[in-house]
């Protein structure tokens, strides 16, 4: 089954809504600019996509991607709901079959089931903040929808890589030790040291257990940092990137993109605008 991955939860919103069909419906041949979430609610969707049948059911979403046809392949018969909802991810989709990519906030296979009622509470919040004319109108449907999708990748995540719970109490220590000295100097083996652990034994065992690479978990929380950082007025790119622990400004600035999808300077002058 493909993944959808993106190094950013930051998305354009464009519409949602609620799809109610009493009698038979069959989804309509098209091939949209932007990505669009299901999430049925009762009865089953027949649909087509990436050249894959699914019969999408209560309780179940699918994902179709921007630029790829999608249509009904059979006729939906009696009652019919869904939520949906048309998105574009500013940091594109890359699909993968498999695996986990090194830094992502956002892992999505493009069909599956829903457990927890929450999704569904979530995406009627969503539908609601669409429909809100306040100040906030243009900015809370996508922070919803961003949101949604962050829980489906956790979702996603937890199934691969079990519950939180199962995560050994060595790497747990790991990774809060690695989130409060991000900003010095470290190595995978500096870390691995840290924990009397063999560099490559260690790196594996962290990757296994999170699904990230140690030093994908460590730059991460470096650009955490470098974020709060450069929200002042007084801190230059080129300080945030020494005191979050990068000594290359120039890598610092690439891993600031593929992480969140702009540059440290986009990102700065954002909070700098009034």
């Amino acid at each position: 089954m493909r993944i959808f991955y993106s190094t950013s939860a930051q998305l354009r919103f464009f519409s949602c809504g609620n799809f109610v069909s009493r009698e038979t419906f069959t989804h309509q041949r098209r091939t949209l600019n932007c990505c669009v979430l299901i999430l049925v609610t009762e009865g089953t969707l027949n649909i087509t996509s990436g050249g894959k049948e699914y019969a999408v059911s209560k309780g179940e979403y699918i994902l179709l991607p921007a630029d790829e046809e999608h249509f009904g392949h059979a006729p939906s018969d009696g009652r019919l709901s869904y939520l949906w909802a048309h998105f574009k991810p500013i940091v594109p989709f890359e699909i993968y079959e498999s695996g986990v990519t090194e830094s992502f906030e956002i892992a999505i296979p493009e069909y599956g089931r829903v457990p927890n009622s929450r999704r569904e509470m979530l995406f009627r919040q969503l539908l609601d903040f669409s429909r809100r004319e306040d100040l906030y109108s243009e900015a809370l449907p996508a922070c919803s929808m961003s949101l949604l999708l962050m829980e489906l990748t956790q979702e996603h995540i937890d199934g691969v890589n079990g519950s939180r719970s199962s995560i050994s109490p060595v790497i747990a220590s790991a990774r809060e030790w690695i989130k409060s000295n991000c900003h010095r100097q470290l190595s995978a083996s500096d870390i691995a040291a840290e924990f009397h652990y063999n560099t490559e034994y260690f790196s594996a065992l962290f990757k296994k257990e999170t699904g990230i690479p140690l030093i994908g978990f460590l730059n991460k929380c470096r650009i955490e940092v470098a974020k709060n950082l450069l929200s002042s007025e007084n801190v230059s790119i080129k300080e945030a990137a020494f005191s979050c622990g990068f000594n290359d400004e120039k890598y610092f600035m690439k891993m600031f993109r593929k992480h969140e999808g702009m540059t440290p300077m986009q990102y700065k002058n954002y909070f700098l605008v009034k």
